[in-house]
């Protein structure tokens, strides 16, 4: 079927008619940050960014900072009394002044503190921004009138920048809606509805006759080549350097009617002024505006633009919070939103009119030739699989479908033929001689000459049983030298002038070499699927095969390759795009504006300007300015933040920490947006660990760290372009507790030596109680001892019945007494007394009788006698009695009195019954002089007594010294 050309080209070009055809239709990469990142208000009016890299960003409740990771909000609890944030200011003394609908602040780093002027708030109105004024400080429209923030004397002071007459003199000072400061200290100011700028003597006044139309300008902006940009409310407007007269520049369209308070602009690092439309942004680029708004992706409502300081571009929105442009300006991507039949993009193909054919999954699409601003489906082409396009020699398009199609499209008329109907074909290379090869699931075909028509014929020179007649034929490709090769399954086959070679490539088990591309030194780069990339050459012993090691291709698989005219190698792969640019590898995927990271098994295509077409299963890839992709990104990382159960910490080297049993928490910051998803931290803490760890959240845990001295140190590791930042460290220790700390431990020092002299001082006064209460006992005992020996003695000595003393007992006392007495010259009596009759009381009374006769003669004996006299029994009922100290004379009385106790009264026996009782008494004295044995002693008192028996009982007989001496009667005197 053939269809005219002018028809092909009016259904081209007609979508551009009816559009405006400076507008990009390309898919924007677009990475939304809400409030599922921690932006809890998704009406981001403000951008800026700190001298450190910190993103601000201000919304309508509250001011919040970005560090790619995480948002950190500053409102109520950080000193603001209003959280509608209209103009947020890092100047340069790192800085941050901020402008909300009630008031003005100033971040001294911890807070936001509010600056008055005499006592009132200064409000700053939305979209009015700050200025940095070149001799330090801010300026600020705050009702409508110029104000100047600056540091005197150590103090934050606001004062009008004019002075009062001026102000006066020139009404429009009242009546100020933006400011601009140039280094040189002039200043540019939106003036009621006019521009001004100061001059030496007074104001200059930019009206309509200076090309400024009747606005409510908001924003002004130096762009780099020197030319003033000013941004109304439905304008904007260029004064070109030394120019006396602005150039209007308002987009066409009608794109600035609506009462939209938001007049951003910033400039690019290609110098090219983005700014907010009523339907997205526009960019003024070579003369022109390009505009990216619904048709890209980019909804409407677009407030506040910020390019970073690596030039990556920032959009704030109403109600969408805030949006990265990923890969700003070196990623185009194209999907069904743009118009493409499919989203599975196979092919790619600039035709001899500049237009580019895109073949996907249900059709063959077409890019116009320019800044097209959507794809439209090719006409005369069935809803194919279109994986494969080529020219030949003639400028005939060939196209061929995965069903088997092949088609010839006329190079004048633009008729499309089908030449053939095939097995699946995979790949069309029109060679240098002019012929087409095909390769196809059975084998490879060719047409000699394309041009005649010819239907596609098995080359000839093969080998009958050669399986690039028969096998799945995937790959070909032709070297700078010429060489055609072909790669099946198993063998790789070369074609130079006639001669065909085959080469095997691998083992029974291995895996297939499906991927094959060219090398410009005449090499081949092989691909093997899961198992990595080779590079290949012919030597004389037959193909070479080397494996090249590519730490960034683990764990992928390579799906397609490509060498491009630098020299520059290019994998696709099922998780992203790999290059090499002959010094380093680099990742690309989704997160750095790759439409989608699983590249189809498809060519890529590069184009004569050398920008690359990628096909995805999810839409089509540019890569508009590839030697962007190596742009230098130096890393850096720093500890951001440190706290503990909620309450923020000092980060200064050589910070001291009190412990605390809560987990101290780092945060790690590093500042840098582009290939953040590749971001990894390595740290470890010297002082707890040495090994090195990684993690991809910049927030590390430490629970309850003892005391000790610590060192932190971390850097920050790029994994898509193998870079990494310098390692940092942050030395802190971590303080004892009080109960670890040198006072308590000194206290407890102290106080153990006090307990272990108290507890000496007890133990001693212990012993000693101890001892006392042991030698008490001993005393005790002894005393029982010794009582108990004498109750032993007492018991041995004395008699049995009437406990006087016994025999033993007398005659030892005797003894002593005897001793005595010659040592001393005293004297003493010696009474022996036997009871007159006894053994008729015992006959008469019975035994009983007689011993309670004996007892009772104790008892009267003891009565009459001293305390130091002695009294015992001899023996029967014979006693002894030894009155001490007395001699006859002396003793006479009491011996008398003793025999008259006896007699005196009856003694008792029992049974109320009575018995008179008489004694007789044998006496003996003790001469020093002339001393006598004890026995001697006794037996002279013996025969006394016998001879008081004699005389008639019931007396006292005194032996005499010559033995001889008579009886004397009782009561004569001795």
């Amino acid at each position: 079927m053939k269809i005219p050309r002018p028809v092909l080209v009016l259904l081209v070009v007609l979508p551009t008619i009816i559009r405006p055809e400076h507008a990009l239709a390309q898919q924007l990469p677009l990475r939304y940050l809400g409030q599922q990142d921690g932006l809890a208000n998704l009406s981001v009016g403000v951008l800026a960014q700190d001298q450190e890299g910190y993103l601000w960003v201000g919304t309508d409740n509250g001011l919040f900072r970005y560090n790619g990771a995480e948002f950190q909000r500053f409102g109520k609890d950080e000193g603001m009394t209003t959280t509608t944030v209209t103009a947020v200011l890092p100047d340069r003394r790192r800085r941050l002044w901020v402008g909300t609908e009630d008031g003005f602040y100033f971040h001294d780093g911890h807070r936001l503190v509010e600056l008055l002027y005499q006592g009132q708030t200064l409000p700053i109105p939305v979209d009015s921004p700050l200025a940095a004024m070149p001799e330090g400080g801010v300026a600020l429209i705050s009702h409508r009138q110029l104000f100047h923030a600056l540091v005197v004397e150590g103090q934050l002071v606001v004062r009008p920048y004019f002075p009062a007459d001026l102000v006066q003199r020139q009404p429009l000072l009242k009546e100020l809606g933006a400011v601009m400061a140039q280094p040189d200290g002039q200043l540019w100011l939106g003036c009621g509805a006019s521009l001004c700028s100061s001059a030496p003597h007074g104001l200059q006044v930019w009206d309509a006759g200076a090309g400024v139309p009747a606005d409510q300008w908001r924003n002004l902006t130096r762009a780099a080549d020197g030319s003033l940009w000013a941004r109304g409310k439905h304008h904007v407007i260029v004064l070109e350097p030394g120019g006396k007269r602005f150039i209007d520049r308002t987009p066409p369209g009608g794109l600035m009617r609506k009462a939209n308070p938001a007049t951003a602009m910033a400039e690019d690092a290609d110098h090219r002024m983005l700014i907010t439309t009523d339907t997205g942004v526009a960019r003024w680029d070579a003369g022109r505006w390009h505009f990216f708004d619904g048709a890209n992706g980019l909804k409407p409502g677009v407030l506040a633009i910020l390019v970073d300081r690596d030039h990556g571009v920032w959009l704030g929105s109403a109600g969408r919070g805030l949006m990265h442009w990923i890969g700003y300006d070196h990623w185009e991507n194209w999907t069904t939103a743009q118009g493409l039949p499919d989203d599975q993009v196979f092919a790619f193909l600039r035709d001899g009119a500049g237009n580019l054919r895109i073949g996907t999954r249900s059709g063959l699409a077409m890019l116009g030739a320019g800044a097209p601003r959507r794809a439209m489906p090719v006409p005369g082409y069935r809803p194919e699989q279109w994986g494969t396009m080529a020219v030949d020699l003639r400028g005939h398009l060939w196209n061929a479908s995965y069903v088997g199609s092949l088609m010839r499209e006329e190079r004048r008329g633009g008729g499309v033929t089908q030449v053939a109907k095939l097995p699946m074909i995979f790949k069309l290379l029109a060679d240098r001689q002019g012929r087409m090869w095909i390769s196809t699931w059975d084998g490879l075909f060719v047409i000699e000459h394309p041009e005649s028509g010819a239907a596609p014929q098995r080359p000839g020179g093969l080998p009958a049983e050669a399986d690039l007649l028969s096998a799945t034929t995937r790959r070909s490709c032709q070297s700078a030298d010429g060489i055609l090769w072909f790669l099946t399954d198993d063998t790789l086959w070369r074609l130079r002038g006639d001669r065909w070679d085959s080469y095997g490539l691998r083992a029974p088990r291995d895996p297939a070499f499906d991927m094959m591309a060219c090398a410009a030194d005449g090499s081949l780069w092989l691909g093997q699927g899961a198992g990595g990339l080779w590079r290949a050459h012919v030597a004389g012993s037959g193909l070479v095969k080397q494996a090249q090691q590519i730490p960034l291709l683990r764990d992928k698989a390579v799906f397609t390759i490509h060498e491009d005219r630098r020299g520059w190698l290019w994998l696709g792969t099922d998780a992203g795009l790999l290059v090499w640019n002959r010094a380093q590898w680099r990742l690309f995927g989704s997160g750095d504006g790759l439409v989608w990271n699983d590249l189809n098994a498809r060519p890529l295509y590069e184009e004569a300007d050398g920008s690359l077409w990628l096909p995805t299963s999810n839409g089509a890839s540019h890569v508009t300015r590839p030697e962007r992709l190596f742009a230098p990104h130096r890393l850096s990382a720093s500890v951001e933040a440190v706290e503990r159960a909620g309450v923020a910490l000092g980060v200064r080297d050589g910070e001291a920490l009190p412990w605390s049993a809560d987990a101290l928490l780092v945060t790690i910051a590093s500042l840098h947006y582009e290939h953040r998803a590749a971001l990894r931290f390595r740290y470890r803490l010297l002082g707890l660990e040495r090994d090195w760890s990684s993690t991809s959240v910049p927030r590390l845990r430490y629970a309850a760290l003892p005391p000790g001295e610590y060192r932190l140190q971390y850097a920050v590791v790029n994994l898509a372009t193998e870079s990494a930042s310098p390692a940092r460290e942050w030395r802190f220790t971590i303080l004892p507790p009080w109960w670890r700390s040198n006072w308590f431990l000194l206290v407890c020092a102290v106080g153990a030596l006090a307990l272990l002299r108290g507890l000496y001082r007890y133990r001693v006064r212990g012993l000693h109680a101890r001892n006392a209460r042991m030698e008490e006992m001993v005393r005790a005992r002894t005393r029982e001892l010794e009582l108990s020996q004498e109750a032993l003695r007492e018991r041995a000595l004395r008699d049995g019945l009437t406990k006087a003393w016994n025999r033993v007992a007398l005659l030892e006392m005797m003894e002593q007494r005897m001793q005595k007495s010659r040592r001393d010259g005293g004297t003493f009596l010696l009474c022996l007394l036997d009871l007159d009759h006894f053994k008729r009381i015992n006959d008469t009374h019975g035994h009983l009788a007689g011993d309670a006769v004996l007892c009772e003669l104790v008892r009267r004996l003891h009565a009459c006698v001293r305390p130091y006299d002695l009294v015992g029994r001899y023996g029967g009922e014979e006693f002894l009695v030894l009155l001490a100290d007395l001699n006859q004379s002396d003793g006479a009385p009491r011996l008398e009195a003793m025999r008259r106790a006896i007699e005196a009264a009856p003694f008792g026996i029992g049974d109320g019954h009575t018995l008179a009782v008489t004694a007789s008494f044998g006496v003996a004295a003790f001469n020093p002089a002339a001393p006598a044995a004890g026995l001697e002693l006794v037996r002279q008192a013996d025969v006394a007594l016998y001879r008081a028996k004699q005389r008639g009982r019931n007396r006292i007989e005194y032996a005499a010294p010559d033995h001889g001496a008579g009886a004397l009667r009782p009561g004569e005197p001795a």
